[in-house]
């Protein structure tokens, strides 16, 4: 009887057993896509973004010596030179001949007009050589400089494009051409030279998809410097109509790299410093739409885990003190496909990638070191696709001169992270958006008059000039009755099953990263800054108090209409606790 009743409690215990719902790995869908966003050979020249050193400006173009040739008679020459006194250059466009005089005048006359009744388009000093393409003109000056006119802006004004620097533009010129949608130029010894784009070749878009039940949020990181949030919101509304997906389940992080084309309206920098639109609108908005468009169609099940290390490549450049605040966290998130055991490494720290604006390195296009790390991961093993998010670095840089150290001393932290135990993401997905406006406190009209007046002096000083073009730009507000009431910051939060990501908008310092992180002790949680609209960096009182870069100074290069309040990062913390999404 006892070995009955035994056998009835073993059978039963078995029976509870298999009865018991058994924890397995979430299978959640995920794909990823990478797209470039390497500038075509037109625009010729793109300006790259980040610094406004040196005066003159940063760009792309680099002359690519190609042959030696004799140059025949253009017998359209004389015939245009008769048309024109004193021209030293034309060019046709569309039936209409544009020509340049040795003061700098530019007018033009319509061929079929037998008078030859000659406009003024515009002036520009030492013009020798014109050429035209797409509705624009461009002129070479005797000074190497590269210039462009659009001419659907009668009274715009000549932009310039290039500039002789001596290492990627290391040529005296005597003329351009454009043909086959290229440019060329020619030297007195008639050398001639093809512009191309001084390059590393591997700008990117990555965005990662990952659904699960009937939620869908992407993340997409982008080799760029900023944005603004206009056009990310044109682009999140193009994914949302096509693709019923919020917009707030659309995350778009910079990297920053300051060796990128200019991506954003920098109103207080140059007008040669400021975003190529046909880069930003036929190149980069493309790319976006079309990496997040490709890996929600390449989604397959995946396990998803999460594991969170350390790194040295960073250092506070602001603050100092016993106490100076660095979150030299690594948070990386695998996603390991079901079926075939291909990995996506989407990766997180923060840091600024800046260096180094010297020699060649300073004109060339380039990720930086998250382009390097990047690259090296793609090489391990297994590993398909990797994927930077850039964290809270507005006020962090590297220890590293060489970006290529950096790059190289990241992947190693990564793989570290990699080859130790993850934890697996399980549970529903949930995604959110908030903002939180704060006034803006405006300069009277006299302040602003009387900080102009100290700045105009006509010294060339990159910085004075900064702030006359802001002072120009707070009076036109004031005179047009258009300053704005607030200066937005937006909070987007995405889950993924036990894994909070949290992205600000802005140029977060590290303290945001640190602070958001304690509200959750012992949960998954990672911080990155420059999400969704960098329009200032975002600082704390201490940067604020200090009244360095971060706080102050930064706020008139981005063209903004004051400083945020000395409790912004309180504001902040408390916004984020509150709503505890």
């Amino acid at each position: 009887m006892k070995i009955q009743c035994r056998l009835i409690f073993i059978l039963f215990c078995s029976a509870v057993f298999f009865l018991t719902p058994v924890h397995a790995q979430q299978i959640y869908l995920s794909g990823t896509a990478k797209a470039s966003i390497e500038p075509k050979s037109y625009p010729f020249s793109v300006a790259l973004a980040g610094y406004g050193y040196p005066r003159g400006g940063r760009f792309s173009l680099d002359w690519i010596k190609i042959d030696q040739v004799t140059v025949p008679e253009f017998k359209p020459w004389q015939k245009w030179k008769n048309l024109a006194v004193d021209a030293v250059a034309f060019t046709v466009l569309d039936k209409v001949m544009y020509a340049a005089d040795k003061d700098g005048t530019v007018t033009y006359a319509a061929l079929k007009d037998k008078t030859r009744k000659w406009q003024k388009l515009g002036e520009l000093e030492g013009i020798i050589s014109l050429t035209s393409y797409k509705g624009c003109l461009f002129a070479l000056t005797a000074n190497d400089e590269l210039m462009r006119f659009e001419l659907k802006s009668k009274n715009g004004d000549w932009i310039k494009i290039a500039k002789f620097n001596g290492l990627s533009y290391d040529i005296h010129l005597k003329a351009i051409a454009i043909h086959g949608g290229k440019l060329y130029g020619m030297d007195k010894n008639n050398f001639v030279f093809e512009g191309r784009h001084k390059t590393d070749g591997n700008l990117s878009v990555r965005a990662v998809a990952i659904s699960a039940e009937k939620q869908t949020v992407l993340i997409i990181g982008a080799d760029v410097c900023g944005f603004n949030h206009d056009f990310i919101t044109s682009v999140k509304d193009e994914l949302s109509k096509k693709h019923k997906i919020k917009p707030s389940a659309i995350l778009i992080n910079a990297s920053h790299t300051h060796f990128a084309p200019s991506t954003q309206d920098w109103s207080t920098w140059g007008t040669h410093q400021l975003a190529d639109s046909i880069y930003l609108n036929t190149i980069v908005k493309p790319a976006l739409i079309d990496a997040a468009e490709r890996a929600i169609k390449n989604r397959k099940p995946s396990v998803l885990s999460f594991g969170r290390g350390k790194t040295a490549i960073g250092k506070n450049r602001s603050l100092e003190g016993a106490a100076v605040p660095y979150d030299n966290d690594v948070d990386v998130l695998q996603i390991e496909r079901e079926k075939d055991h291909h990995k996506t490494v989407v990766f997180l720290t923060g840091c600024h990638p800046v260096f180094k604006n010297e020699g060649i390195e300073g004109f060339t296009i380039s990720p930086n070191y998250p382009g390097v790390t990047k690259s090296l991961l793609e090489k391990e093993p297994g590993i398909t696709d990797a994927v930077f998010i850039q964290g809270c670095g507005g006020d962090i840089n590297p220890v590293a001169l060489d970006h290529k150290q950096t790059g190289n001393d990241l992947a190693v932290d990564v793989k570290s992270i990699l080859n130790g135990p993850l934890e697996q993401l399980n549970g529903k997905i949930t995604f959110y958006v908030d903002s939180l406006n704060f006034p803006v406190n405006p300069w009277s009209t006299e302040r602003l008059l009387a900080f102009r007046k100290e700045n105009d002096n006509g010294k060339g000083d990159v910085n004075a000039e900064k702030d006359v073009r802001w002072a120009d730009l707070m009076l036109g507000l004031n005179k047009d009755h258009s300053m704005p009431a607030s200066m937005p910051v937006y909070i987007q939060t995405i889950n993924i099953g036990n894994w909070k990501l949290v992205g600000l908008s802005r140029e977060a310092v590290t303290d945001y990263s640190i602070g958001i992180k304690k509200l959750w002790p012992g949960k998954l949680v990672s911080v990155a800054g420059y999400c969704n609209d960098v329009s200032s960096y975002l600082p704390t009182s201490r940067h604020i108090q200090a009244g360095n870069y971060e706080g102050l100074g930064s706020f008139f290069w981005y063209g903004q209409p004051s400083v945020f309040p000395v409790d912004v990062y309180e504001k902040i913390i408390d916004k984020i606790k509150t709503q505890n999404h």
